[in-house]
């Protein structure tokens, strides 16, 4: 079978199955949900076939026994069953969890995280790297340069400030560099784009095409492949996550249950009658039960937990 492309979501939520499914808890409830899933969609379907085909291009290596057996060199968490799972998919060449996937990039990158963790490097140089939920990085010093190349997820930098240090440093993402001038600043990649905001002093950004932006502190700019947008004022307290907090003024509850994903393992589903419901408040990231728990207080909506992995955000229609 040739290599499939999925989108982003479709692929993380394939993976997200199969691990399910390799859980000694998953029941005939979440099999029937499963089956769900695959009929909401034909990308889902196709999805889900393609990770079938994987396991039976195997040559008689069991995915599950594979799991099994490698897990025990790591905790056997969801973390390290994605992981296996990218290598798995890696040995036979296949696209759904490739090499540009967020799971086998977390695995083979220098340094990240899980999802919900939070990682403290401190360079040769001084300069110091958060990295947040489900991140990952590749740093490349060189005698005459210094590059950190974040691969996935959200990173908070703080540049160091070594006497004599002459190298040019640059934070490299797929859609193209960031430069700082001294400065403290937040890096988020998304599919579609890099997010950049400044903290302290300023940053260049420049796309592969070379258009370039400068921002200052207190502001925030994207960029694209090929284009660097505008820069515009940066909302407060964007580097809350370092802190273990969500602030949400205004917002779409949808873009809420979407954010709280990044720092809970499994699917958190919230139905479209709800999802441009909007709310304020400030929410816990370490604890993303009691963020769930806090929502019907504010809207009509309920929380329903089909198993500890699987969270939908339902409209309350009353009893």
């Amino acid at each position: 079978m040739p290599s499939a492309r999925f989108s982003p979501e479709v692929s993380k939520a394939a993976a997200e199955w199969l691990t399910l499914s390799m859980d000694a808890t998953f029941s005939t409830q979440d099999a029937e949900r499963l089956q769900q899933w695959r009929q909401a969609a034909p990308e889902h379907e196709q999805a889900w076939q393609h990770i079938e085909n994987i396991s039976a291009s195997l040559h008689g290596i069991n995915a599950r026994a594979a799991y099994n057996t490698l897990s025990t060199l790591h905790t056997p968490t969801r973390r390290s069953t994605l992981k296996i799972l990218g290598w798995l998919s890696l040995a036979t060449g296949s696209g759904i969890l490739a090499s540009r996937t967020e799971p086998w990039q977390l695995h083979m990158a220098d340094y990240s995280t899980g999802t919900g963790e939070q990682k403290e490097i401190s360079l040769p140089d001084g300069t110091q790297i958060v990295l947040n939920t489900r991140s990952a990085i590749d740093i490349n010093f060189t005698a005459h340069n210094r590059i950190v190349t974040l691969l996935t997820g959200e990173v908070l930098v703080t540049t160091g400030h070594t006497a004599h240090e002459t190298r040019p440093f640059q934070l490299v993402t797929i859609h193209g560099n960031i430069q700082p001038l001294g400065t403290r600043f937040n890096v988020r990649l998304s599919h579609d784009a890099t997010h950049t905001t400044v903290l302290e002093g300023n940053v260049r950004i420049t796309s592969q095409t070379g258009e370039q932006q400068l921002i200052r502190a207190g502001q925030q700019a994207s960029f694209t492949a090929h284009q660097a947008l505008p820069a515009s004022t940066a909302p407060a307290q964007t580097d809350a996550w370092r802190r273990g907090l969500l602030f949400a003024n205004g917002m779409r509850l949808k873009d809420l249950a979407q954010e709280l994903a990044r720092y809970r393992p499994g699917l958190i589903y919230c139905d479209e009658a709800i999802s441009d419901l909007r709310i304020s408040g400030v929410f816990t990231l370490n604890d993303t039960t009691q963020a769930l728990n806090a929502l019907p207080n504010s809207l009509p909506v309920h929380i329903i937990y089909r198993t500890r992995y699987w969270v939908r955000i339902a409209e309350f229609k009353g009893s």
